[in-house]
Protein backbone atom coordinates (compact mmCIF):
# COMPACT_ATOMS: atom_id res chain seq x y z
CA UNK A 1 0.00 0.00 0.00
CA UNK A 2 2.82 2.35 0.89
CA UNK A 3 4.43 1.71 -2.51
CA UNK A 4 1.24 2.68 -4.31
CA UNK A 5 0.94 5.95 -2.38
CA UNK A 6 4.58 6.74 -3.10
CA UNK A 7 4.09 5.94 -6.78
CA UNK A 8 1.07 8.27 -7.03
CA UNK A 9 2.94 11.03 -5.17
CA UNK A 10 6.05 10.77 -7.38
CA UNK A 11 3.96 10.59 -10.53
CA UNK A 12 1.95 13.66 -9.43
CA UNK A 13 5.14 15.62 -8.72
CA UNK A 14 6.53 14.68 -12.12
CA UNK A 15 3.39 15.90 -13.88
CA UNK A 16 3.44 19.17 -11.93
CA UNK A 17 7.11 19.73 -12.72
CA UNK A 18 6.57 19.14 -16.42
CA UNK A 19 3.57 21.46 -16.47
CA UNK A 20 5.56 24.16 -14.67
CA UNK A 21 8.48 23.94 -17.12
CA UNK A 22 6.33 24.36 -20.19
CA UNK A 23 7.63 27.91 -20.80
CA UNK A 24 5.82 31.22 -20.76
CA UNK A 25 2.77 31.77 -22.86
CA UNK A 26 2.54 34.93 -24.90
CA UNK A 27 0.17 37.33 -23.24
CA UNK A 28 -2.43 38.63 -25.64
CA UNK A 29 -4.13 40.88 -23.14
CA UNK A 30 -2.74 44.36 -22.90
CA UNK A 31 -2.26 45.94 -19.53
CA UNK A 32 -5.13 48.29 -18.62
CA UNK A 33 -4.35 51.89 -19.43
CA UNK A 34 -4.60 54.29 -16.52
CA UNK A 35 -7.52 56.70 -16.81
CA UNK A 36 -6.52 60.23 -17.77
CA UNK A 37 -6.50 62.64 -14.87
CA UNK A 38 -9.59 64.86 -14.78
CA UNK A 39 -9.00 68.42 -15.88
CA UNK A 40 -9.08 70.87 -13.02
CA UNK A 41 -11.92 73.37 -13.32
CA UNK A 42 -10.73 76.57 -14.82
CA UNK A 43 -11.18 79.69 -12.76
CA UNK A 44 -13.62 82.17 -14.21
CA UNK A 45 -14.30 85.68 -12.98
CA UNK A 46 -17.54 85.98 -11.04
CA UNK A 47 -19.71 89.07 -11.38
CA UNK A 48 -22.10 89.91 -8.54
CA UNK A 49 -25.39 91.20 -9.97
CA UNK A 50 -26.02 93.51 -7.03
CA UNK A 51 -22.59 95.16 -7.34
CA UNK A 52 -21.49 95.07 -11.00
CA UNK A 53 -22.81 95.98 -14.43
CA UNK A 54 -22.98 92.52 -15.96
CA UNK A 55 -23.65 93.75 -19.49
CA UNK A 56 -20.35 95.68 -19.59
CA UNK A 57 -18.35 92.43 -19.38
CA UNK A 58 -17.65 90.70 -22.69
CA UNK A 59 -18.46 87.01 -23.06
CA UNK A 60 -20.10 86.44 -19.68
CA UNK A 61 -22.08 83.26 -19.12
CA UNK A 62 -24.15 81.85 -16.28
CA UNK A 63 -20.89 80.50 -14.79
CA UNK A 64 -19.76 84.11 -14.23
CA UNK A 65 -22.89 85.25 -12.38
CA UNK A 66 -23.60 85.37 -8.67
CA UNK A 67 -26.66 86.78 -6.94
CA UNK A 68 -26.01 87.88 -3.35
CA UNK A 69 -23.08 85.45 -3.35
CA UNK A 70 -25.06 82.48 -4.71
CA UNK A 71 -23.85 80.76 -7.88
CA UNK A 72 -25.08 77.82 -9.89
CA UNK A 73 -23.85 74.61 -8.29
CA UNK A 74 -23.93 75.94 -4.72
CA UNK A 75 -25.32 73.65 -2.03
CA UNK A 76 -28.65 74.32 -0.35
CA UNK A 77 -27.12 75.45 2.96
CA UNK A 78 -24.98 78.06 1.16
CA UNK A 79 -28.01 79.33 -0.75
CA UNK A 80 -30.06 79.76 2.41
CA UNK A 81 -27.16 81.40 4.25
CA UNK A 82 -26.66 84.01 1.50
CA UNK A 83 -30.23 84.70 0.40
CA UNK A 84 -31.90 84.78 3.80
CA UNK A 85 -35.17 83.27 4.90
CA UNK A 86 -37.12 81.00 2.58
CA UNK A 87 -40.45 82.60 1.70
CA UNK A 88 -42.00 79.69 -0.17
CA UNK A 89 -41.08 76.18 -1.29
CA UNK A 90 -42.46 73.71 -3.80
CA UNK A 91 -41.51 70.19 -4.73
CA UNK A 92 -41.21 69.64 -8.47
CA UNK A 93 -40.54 66.32 -10.25
CA UNK A 94 -36.73 66.81 -10.37
CA UNK A 95 -36.15 69.87 -8.21
CA UNK A 96 -36.99 71.70 -5.04
CA UNK A 97 -38.06 75.28 -5.77
CA UNK A 98 -37.34 77.84 -3.07
CA UNK A 99 -38.32 81.50 -3.19
CA UNK A 100 -36.36 84.35 -1.57
CA UNK A 101 -36.09 88.15 -1.40
CA UNK A 102 -39.74 89.21 -1.70
CA UNK A 103 -40.47 86.73 -4.51
CA UNK A 104 -37.55 88.20 -6.45
CA UNK A 105 -35.27 85.15 -6.59
CA UNK A 106 -36.32 81.59 -7.38
CA UNK A 107 -33.76 78.82 -6.85
CA UNK A 108 -34.25 75.36 -8.37
CA UNK A 109 -32.21 72.80 -6.44
CA UNK A 110 -31.65 69.32 -7.87
CA UNK A 111 -33.10 66.76 -5.45
CA UNK A 112 -30.33 64.18 -5.76
CA UNK A 113 -27.34 66.47 -5.25
CA UNK A 114 -28.77 69.40 -3.30
CA UNK A 115 -27.08 71.84 -5.69
CA UNK A 116 -28.63 74.88 -7.35
CA UNK A 117 -29.08 74.24 -11.04
CA UNK A 118 -31.34 77.15 -12.04
CA UNK A 119 -31.69 80.61 -10.55
CA UNK A 120 -34.38 83.05 -11.68
CA UNK A 121 -34.12 86.74 -10.99
CA UNK A 122 -37.41 88.49 -11.68
CA UNK A 123 -38.64 92.05 -11.75
CA UNK A 124 -39.43 92.07 -8.02
CA UNK A 125 -35.64 91.99 -7.46
CA UNK A 126 -34.79 94.41 -10.30
CA UNK A 127 -34.31 97.47 -8.08
CA UNK A 128 -31.46 95.67 -6.26
CA UNK A 129 -29.49 95.00 -9.46
CA UNK A 130 -26.49 97.23 -10.15
CA UNK A 131 -26.89 97.00 -13.94
CA UNK A 132 -29.36 99.65 -15.15
CA UNK A 133 -29.85 97.78 -18.45
CA UNK A 134 -30.97 94.61 -16.66
CA UNK A 135 -33.24 96.67 -14.40
CA UNK A 136 -34.89 98.26 -17.41
CA UNK A 137 -35.26 94.93 -19.21
CA UNK A 138 -36.88 93.24 -16.20
CA UNK A 139 -39.21 96.16 -15.54
CA UNK A 140 -40.33 96.70 -19.14
CA UNK A 141 -39.96 93.27 -20.77
CA UNK A 142 -39.17 95.04 -24.05
CA UNK A 143 -37.99 92.39 -26.53
CA UNK A 144 -36.37 94.96 -28.81
CA UNK A 145 -34.30 96.16 -25.86
CA UNK A 146 -33.50 92.54 -24.92
CA UNK A 147 -32.05 91.99 -28.41
CA UNK A 148 -30.14 95.25 -28.14
CA UNK A 149 -28.29 94.19 -24.99
CA UNK A 150 -28.01 90.39 -25.52
CA UNK A 151 -28.20 90.05 -29.30
CA UNK A 152 -30.64 87.82 -31.15
CA UNK A 153 -31.97 84.89 -29.21
CA UNK A 154 -30.74 81.42 -30.16
CA UNK A 155 -33.71 79.87 -31.90
CA UNK A 156 -37.44 80.27 -31.66
CA UNK A 157 -39.18 81.44 -28.52
CA UNK A 158 -40.26 78.48 -26.40
CA UNK A 159 -43.84 78.31 -25.17
CA UNK A 160 -43.96 76.64 -21.76
CA UNK A 161 -47.58 75.72 -21.06
CA UNK A 162 -46.75 74.29 -17.63
CA UNK A 163 -45.39 77.63 -16.38
CA UNK A 164 -47.63 79.70 -18.67
CA UNK A 165 -44.49 81.39 -19.94
CA UNK A 166 -42.57 82.31 -23.07
CA UNK A 167 -38.81 81.73 -22.95
CA UNK A 168 -36.27 83.46 -25.17
CA UNK A 169 -33.20 81.19 -25.20
CA UNK A 170 -29.54 82.14 -24.96
CA UNK A 171 -28.55 78.59 -24.03
CA UNK A 172 -24.93 78.79 -25.22
CA UNK A 173 -24.44 81.48 -22.57
CA UNK A 174 -26.55 79.67 -19.97
CA UNK A 175 -29.58 81.92 -19.59
CA UNK A 176 -33.07 82.65 -20.87
CA UNK A 177 -35.26 85.72 -20.72
CA UNK A 178 -38.70 84.57 -19.56
CA UNK A 179 -42.09 86.29 -19.68
CA UNK A 180 -44.63 84.71 -17.30
CA UNK A 181 -48.37 85.33 -17.60
CA UNK A 182 -49.78 85.46 -14.07
CA UNK A 183 -53.27 86.67 -13.24
CA UNK A 184 -53.62 88.83 -16.34
CA UNK A 185 -50.19 90.41 -15.80
CA UNK A 186 -46.83 89.71 -17.38
CA UNK A 187 -43.86 89.12 -15.08
CA UNK A 188 -40.34 89.20 -16.51
CA UNK A 189 -37.36 87.16 -15.33
CA UNK A 190 -33.88 86.08 -16.31
CA UNK A 191 -33.27 82.38 -15.72
CA UNK A 192 -29.63 81.40 -15.25
CA UNK A 193 -28.99 77.71 -15.94
CA UNK A 194 -26.08 75.31 -16.14
CA UNK A 195 -24.29 75.45 -19.46
CA UNK A 196 -24.95 72.49 -21.73
CA UNK A 197 -21.82 70.43 -22.26
CA UNK A 198 -20.85 70.19 -25.92
CA UNK A 199 -20.78 66.60 -27.17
Amino acid sequence: MFNRVMLVAVLGMLILCLAGCGGEEKKTESAPQPAPAPKPEEKVPVYELTKEDLTTHEGWTSRNVSILGVKLGDRTRDVEKNLGNVENTRTLPEDYLTVYQGNGIFVYTFKLTGRARKIEVNQAFAKKLADAKLQRLLNTGDLKYMREIFGMEEGEAIQNAEDNATEYPYDSRGFRFVKFKVGGKTLNAIRFMELKKAT
